[in-house]
């Protein structure tokens, strides 16, 4: 059974195999800003796990749903704002996967037991499940305190 925040469930996968996230600002979209949100990586978990590596952070994976209200409303009111952009950004290699793809996304989702909706995992680089949030929050700070409590970051 796969359970959104919102409390719709859908125990059915659908066979789209595309894990991207619409409407996420991309590294070259960043570039091109002055003040930039989260940057959503278009890359695999394995070289999420590689780059979080190479620059001493975590990974990041934002598990969505194609009909998640509440995903939705993440993508649009939480991560492109500059501030999360900023710690997250700073922190965290973040990439996002379709918990219900039918494919690679809900293998990782599987694999780390996630049937909620969203839900924001964050992994050391050699993949050990630090921490995990479930379900949306719109108030960023209290977004973030929940990021650095996982992360152990005092600031």
């Amino acid at each position: 059974m796969i359970m959104c925040a919102c409390g719709n469930a859908n125990s059915s996968a659908s066979k789209n195999s595309d894990s991207k996230i619409v409407d996420a600002v991309t590294k070259d979209d960043a570039v091109e800003q002055k003040e930039v949100g989260t940057i959503f990586y278009d890359i695999t978990l394995e070289e999420a796990s590689k780059k979080a590596e190479a620059e001493g952070k975590y990974v990041l994976i934002c598990f969505s749903i194609k009909t998640c209200a509440p995903c939705k409303k993440m993508k649009k009111v939480v991560f492109p704002t500059p501030k999360c952009g900023e710690y997250v950004n700073k922190h965290f290699v973040t990439i996002a996967m379709d918990g219900q793809d039918g494919g690679s996304g809900q293998e990782v989702a599987e694999k780390y037991n996630v049937y909620i909706f969203p839900t924001y995992l964050v992994l050391q680089p050699n993949g050990f499940r630090e921490g995990m949030i479930q379900g949306a929050e719109f108030n960023i700070d209290s977004f973030l305190d929940m990021l650095k409590t996982i992360i152990h970051d005092k600031q």
